[in-house]
């Protein structure tokens, strides 16, 4: 996987390079045609026989920099975490693997309270795996002054350790206070998601990519997808 930034008057770009034309490949469909909350805009070119992928990144700072001046408090975990976790249900709604979300924190983006993450359709790293990782991160930056950033980002890293794990659960576990669950949605959101469906599907079927569309819902049926909870989000 080759990086680079690349800039213009007007837009700032993350570009990963892939070493593989991947033109036919459904997952690029879908992140070409649709604007799906939490990820970045993501504009794809292929070269010869490489794919390149231009995420928009303009105006936006990684997670990396960020806490390279400021260290994390709780509730910067506690909102990063969520919005993960609203970003694995939305991928999932256009038939995205888990997989693809990557979570090195330089690919992490925020601006405005807000989260952004990049998918990445090559990426083969399990995403729990991934997660692991990123609970390092918690640990090496979290600010040892908050008591209950210390407590979130230790709680979390020991819990990935385990064979099975629920991100949603141990986040509401470690704040039963909390009057309503970490994962909240927006009802607009998913009417919006719904119609944008509609038409992916209309372009998958058009291009000819619906019958592998197709294959992945059935495995979701079959309740075959990498298990992020233990109720299969």
């Amino acid at each position: 996987m080759k990086v680079c930034y690349r800039n213009n008057l007007k837009r700032a770009y993350l570009v990963i390079k892939c070493e593989e034309n991947l033109e036919d490949d459904f997952q690029n469909a879908m992140l070409k045609e649709n604007h799906i909350p939490g990820l970045l805009r993501t504009s794809i070119k292929y070269i010869n026989n490489t794919s390149e992928y231009y995420y928009d990144i303009s105006g936006k700072t990684s997670l990396k920099s960020l806490h390279e001046k400021e260290k994390l408090k709780c509730e910067d975990i506690k909102r990063l975490v969520n919005a993960l976790l609203q970003v694995v249900q939305q991928a999932q709604k256009y038939m995205l693997g888990e997989k693809g979300i990557l979570l090195d924190p330089e690919y992490i983006y925020f601006e405005r309270d807000e989260y952004w993450f990049c998918y990445y359709p090559p990426c083969d790293q399990e995403l729990k795996e991934a997660f692991h990782k990123l609970t390092e991160f918690f640990v090496r930056e979290v600010d040892y002054k908050d008591k209950e950033g210390v407590h979130l980002a230790y709680t979390l890293h020991k819990a990935t350790m385990e064979e099975h794990y629920s991100v949603e659960k141990i986040m509401n576990e470690a704040f039963e206070e909390e009057t309503e669950p970490i994962v909240r949605y927006d009802k607009r959101m998913e009417e919006r998601v719904e119609g944008q469906m509609e038409e992916s599907i209309a372009i998958a079927e058009e291009k000819g990519l619906w019958e592998p569309v197709r294959k992945l819902l059935e495995r979701r049926k079959r309740d075959k997808w990498g298990q992020w909870d233990e109720n299969g989000n």
